[in-house]
């Protein structure tokens, strides 16, 4: 389940816009990106990969190559100011790792069918010619088809990365000995690591503890691993795999082909050529009237098949002078022989060679004419109308009641009759057949014993986790269908509804359609009041967060922007922060600044400039502003008048005993000092 973006993440990673958080490690960030409609999972590792950037995409290029049916997919890798990622298939599901943590330990079948969908994964990627070197839980998602292994195609670049960084490649719980000890890393590694995967799977512990790092990797080198629960045939494989040599350990083909049961003998029955031990039937003969068409029924003519050997049904034949059936066993006339039927028959086989010789001369069996297809059907019309003439007339009379009325058809007698020109004979002729055949109602009808209907019912699955509701579905004989999300004010992957509902009676095999929470989104906010703001939040699942005042044109209380922005997918209740209007111009702080860049910086914000004037002692506070009498970062009027305050030096006055002589040497001035000049308020008259 994503989560928001932290301060200091990227936005985006080359062309993938990121949206959140998926999860993070040892190796590095795992964040959510899109590009276009498709989401992506994209993990930027921590530390830069040095000079290793070509080996690292020598990788994900055999990374690509890997078959997706049990891995999350490689679509694409770069590098952002060094470090690397890699692009892959997003797979929604928690991990095994969480999975286990919240829902318990597997058994059975359903940690039978993981061990064979990771073992398949394992099998593809070596296969591929990558070493994953880092499976664990945490690299087990299990998605709605399935588990799917992730985080491979990374060893170039952790080992680059771990060599900058000073982190360690691998996880100590699921590390084998010779990833401790230094030792050839190969896919045995893997294998090893598949066996403390299953066994935290079975038991919610790995099978050498999970404490402090340094017990674990002694009890790696040392100590058995703890099976738990893990007994019979898987747990002795897992066993075999955790064996600390890695060349007693099964290659991961190996492993599989283990997993399937590879070795076992397979059945005869499903074998491409059958042993001669399965019996091969032939199908039994139809019926053909007799040539003489007399009353006795239909039988067996002189060019059908025997009965085969063995079955339970007996010759419906009778010998001249007979009483009984003919077993087959007896039949002077040979084996089945069957008729091959050629283009432009005219009622006599003819041997396939085309030779023109038959088949009494060329093979001493048996052969099957086609006048069986032509009595067949006489036989038929005949047997629908005898049973008509029952039903109407037999059952009211059994019932008790009077049998009405009926037209009977005459009897019809089906004899052979010559072949025409184009090699068809007519069996028969029924007459006057009625048309319809009416039954009065009975008092106490009996109907016929109904066929019970399996049903099956749809789960509950309104506020189950979709991961969740995918195995209910699956668990009650039924199928997934489309899953739509929608945005709500409940978790992300939160089941909402589903199309048939909960209860609803279906067949085995529906289909169910799932509406899930995509979770909720930040509306649109701006140009709203502060209040209608808080409602919409409050409507969308979140909370109002701090707000602040802007300057602005708008009027006072509209919402100018929120943090986080509109349409960003947020986790429910989230305190989202708005950014509020007060209406006016921003004043510009402009104390410090001299007189001329103060005044400019106020006109050009459109306030008005007044001037006053202050002695100061301090050369250096001489023609700057000492303040401004509204103060800075205010929402004023424009047009406003702003008055600032300038420090001027103080009056130097000459020295009343030396005389002063005019500049022109004319007459004395008189006596008395010279008025002292006084600070104005209006040395600079207000901008208009």
């Amino acid at each position: 389940m994503p989560v928001p973006l932290k301060m200091g993440d990227p936005k985006r990673l080359g062309d993938y816009e990121l949206s959140g958080r998926l999860g993070e490690g040892g190796q590095g960030v795992v964040y959510l990106g899109t590009l276009g409609d498709e989401s992506f999972a994209i993990k930027l590792l921590h530390g830069p990969v040095g000079d290793e950037q070509a080996a690292f995409l020598r990788e994900v290029e055999l990374a690509k190559q890997v078959a997706r049916f049990c891995t999350a997919q490689v679509v694409d890798a770069g590098f952002d100011d060094g470090r690397p990622y890699i692009v892959s298939e997003y797979v929604d599901g928690p991990s095994l790792s969480r999975e286990v943590a919240l829902a318990g330990p597997r058994s059975g079948g359903a940690l039978d069918r993981l061990a064979v969908g990771t073992a398949t994964a394992l099998a593809a990627i070596h296969r591929a010619g990558i070493v994953h070197r880092d499976l664990k839980p945490q690299n087990v998602l299990l998605g709605p088809d399935g588990a799917r292994v992730i985080d491979f195609g990374l060893a170039k670049a952790l080992d680059a990365a771990a060599t900058v960084s000073g982190r360690g490649v691998g996880t100590p719980a699921y590390m084998a000995p010779e990833q401790i000890t230094a030792s050839a890393i190969t896919g045995a590694v893997d294998v090893f690591a598949w066996g403390a995967t299953m066994c935290f799977a079975a038991n919610a512990s790995a099978p050498f503890g999970q404490d402090s790092v340094a017990p674990v990797l002694h009890r790696i080198l040392t100590a058995p691993p703890e099976l738990g629960r893990l007994e019979g045939r898987l747990g002795a494989l897992i066993e075999h795999c955790l064996d600390k040599d890695p060349r007693n350990r099964p290659t991961s083909r190996e492993l599989l082909l283990a997993l399937l049961g590879a070795g076992d003998e397979v059945p005869a029955e499903v074998l491409r050529s059958p042993p001669p031990h399965i019996l091969r039937v032939d199908p039994y003969p139809l019926a053909e009237p007799e040539a003489t068409g007399a009353a006795e029924g239909y039988l067996l003519p002189e060019s059908r098949g025997r009965v085969p050997s063995g079955a339970s049904l007996a010759r419906a034949a009778r010998p001249a002078g007979g009483s009984g059936p003919v077993p087959a066993e007896s039949d002077p006339r040979g084996p089945v022989v069957p008729w091959p039927r050629a283009p432009g028959d005219d009622g006599h086989p003819s041997w396939p060679g085309g030779d023109g010789r038959t088949p009494e001369a060329t093979h001493p069996g048996r052969w099957v004419g086609p006048a069986a297809n032509r009595a067949s059907l006489a036989v038929s019309g005949a047997l629908l109308v005898s049973s008509a003439v029952l039903v109407a007339v037999l059952v009211p009379a059994l019932r008790g009641g009077e049998a009405p009325p009926v037209a009977v058809a005459e009897p019809t007698q089906v004899t052979s009759a010559p072949a025409s020109p184009s090699g068809q004979q007519v069996a028969g002729r029924l007459k006057d057949t009625p048309t319809s055949i009416r039954r009065e109602p009975s008092a106490s009808p009996s109907a016929p014993p109904s066929v019970p209907v399996i049903t099956y019912a749809v789960p509950a699955l309104v506020g189950m986790d979709r991961s969740a509701a995918v195995r209910a579905i699956k668990a009650a004989g039924l199928v997934v269908g489309s899953v739509t999300e929608r945005d709500s004010a409940r978790s992300p992957g939160e089941v909402l509804g589903s199309t048939p509902g909960g209860g609803t009676k279906v067949a085995r095999g529906t289909r169910v359609d799932l509406e899930v929470s995509a979770g909720p989104k930040v509306p649109e906010l701006a140009g709203l009041t502060s209040e209608a703001a808080g409602s919409a939040l409050a409507a969308a699942g979140l909370k109002t967060g701090k707000i602040t005042q802007s300057c602005s044109e708008l009027l006072a209380g509209q919402v100018i922007s929120s943090r986080p922005g509109a349409g960003t997918r947020v986790s429910p209740g989230r305190s989202v922060s708005l950014v509020v209007a007060k209406q006016g111009t921003l004043v510009p702080g402009v104390v410090g600044l001299s007189r001329a860049d103060a005044r400019r910086a106020l006109r050009a914000a459109g306030f008005a400039v007044r001037q006053r004037a202050q002695i100061v002692d301090d050369p250096g506070a001489v023609d700057s502003v000492l303040g401004q009498s509204v103060s800075q970062g205010t929402c004023a009027k424009p047009g406003r008048t702003v008055v600032v305050t300038v420090g001027v030096a103080p009056q130097s006055f000459p020295d009343p005993s030396e005389p002063t002589l005019p500049p022109d040497g004319g007459a004395e001035p008189p006596a008395g000092p010279e008025p002292t000049p006084t600070p104005t308020d209006n040395e600079n008259p207000p901008a208009n």
